[in-house]
């Protein structure tokens, strides 16, 4: 855990006039710092008054926010000890090169969607309802099943 983050200076960034409600924001980013391996399983994570602090948000937000995640098996709440980065396969980094591939595609996607003329928001609809479309029509290892 030495090169981990320390628990008080989480690397997020809020974009408030963006239109994407800002715990979902904070959210993916902590998500994203635990998929890069960013955070890493038994990293602990502020409490929730400290992150609402630094982030000049609501604390009831950010314990929505510790809720969702433990839901997922990516946070470990622990009464009276603190939040810690849970240690299952849900933790699990991603690949750097896999990383970095989404990240090439997202940028050619923005300049396209910029180019046709849609905002952030927009985006991230069509994204989100893609997301949802696709959840269920893969396979383990990403072939596609086949359709009716």
């Amino acid at each position: 855990m030495g090169d981990a983050l320390s628990s008080r200076d989480l690397p997020v960034d809020l974009k408030k006039d963006s239109g994407i409600p800002l715990y979902i924001q904070v959210r993916e980013q902590i998500r994203l710092l635990i998929h890069q391996g960013l955070l890493k399983p038994g990293d602990p994570v502020p409490t929730v008054r400290a992150l609402a602090v630094q982030l000049g948000i609501n604390a009831n937000t950010v314990a929505r926010i510790y809720r969702e995640l433990e839901e997922e098996g990516l946070l470990d709440l622990r009464r009276g000890l603190g939040t810690f980065v849970s240690k299952g396969e849900e933790t699990r980094p991603a690949r750097p090169r896999d990383l970095q591939k989404i990240e090439a595609w997202v940028r050619d996607l923005v300049l396209l969607a910029r180019d046709s003329g849609l905002g952030a928001i927009e985006l991230y609809h069509m994204i989100e309802r893609h997301w949802t479309d696709v959840d269920g029509r893969r396979e383990p290892g990403g072939s596609e099943k086949s359709r009716p």
